[in-house]
């Protein structure tokens, strides 16, 4: 279990931007708001980080990986770089390909 955790945690950005991809372009989940979407990742990010398995000290950043704080405010980076990896390298491109978001 701690595997899965630690994959899903570790690539909670990219994990992120396939969700998001998957909500705007597959029309079984139209009915999921686009502002809903970042909060999953967040959310997700967050419940990774705590019961996945311990960070090394070493990356815990200013804040600490394993304060509360830093689990929250890492959740939260993870999600915005997702939804700006979507925005700025993946929006443009799907759409001069003809790949169209569900209405």
């Amino acid at each position: 279990m701690d595997a899965v955790l630690g994959f899903i945690h570790s690539n909670m950005v990219w994990l992120g931007l396939i969700w998001g991809l998957v909500c705007k372009y597959v029309p079984a989940l139209k009915n999921v708001p686009n502002a809903l979407i970042p909060y999953v990742n967040a959310v997700v990010a967050l419940l990774t980080g705590l019961m996945g398995p311990a960070t090394a000290h070493a990356a815990g950043g200013i804040l600490g990986g394993d304060s509360f704080l830093g689990h929250i405010l890492g959740a939260g980076w993870t999600a915005i770089q997702s939804a700006l990896i979507y925005e700025i390298f993946g929006r443009h491109p799907m759409n001069s390909m003809g790949i169209k978001k569900v209405t």
